[in-house]
């Protein structure tokens, strides 16, 4: 494989990659600023919930729509790719707590975060290949 085929097949993890991280950033600011707007409003944890769940719908749909024009240039019908994207994600979150949640079992001593890391990590590079093969 030549350096240049190697770079421009590189190029879509790096922009996944770019599209996750501004996502996450998008769903903290939204999380910051829903939790600041609702505190006041309605008991913390309920706030607290009601900014998770909204900031997450938010993330995941400016992941979504950087995923599709940006990072995978996909033509697909949107209704077919935000279903599969959505699948692909809940299938993620289940994956990640599951997983989490089996190997706090397995090592009690070590903490859950430790645990977390290594696990969202590999799917992350799971997700990138599911969404380039299935859902764009």
């Amino acid at each position: 494989m030549t350096q240049t085929k190697a770079v421009a097949e590189t190029r879509p993890f790096v922009r996944f990659l770019a599209s996750s991280l501004s996502s996450s950033v998008v769903d903290l600011g939204a999380f910051a600023v829903l939790c600041a707007l609702l505190q006041d409003h309605m008991a913390e944890s309920v706030a607290i919930l009601a900014a998770t769940i909204a900031a997450r719908v938010l993330s995941s749909l400016c992941n979504y729509l950087l995923n599709y024009f940006l990072v995978f240039h996909s033509h697909t019908s949107h209704g077919r790719s935000a279903t599969l994207y959505t699948t692909v994600t809940v299938l993620k979150t289940l994956c990640s707590g599951v997983l989490v949640a089996a190997l706090a079992a397995v090592l009690p001593a070590v903490p859950e975060l430790f645990l977390k890391i290594p696990v969202d990590c590999t799917l992350f590079f799971a997700n990138y290949l599911a969404q380039k093969k299935f859902v764009y």
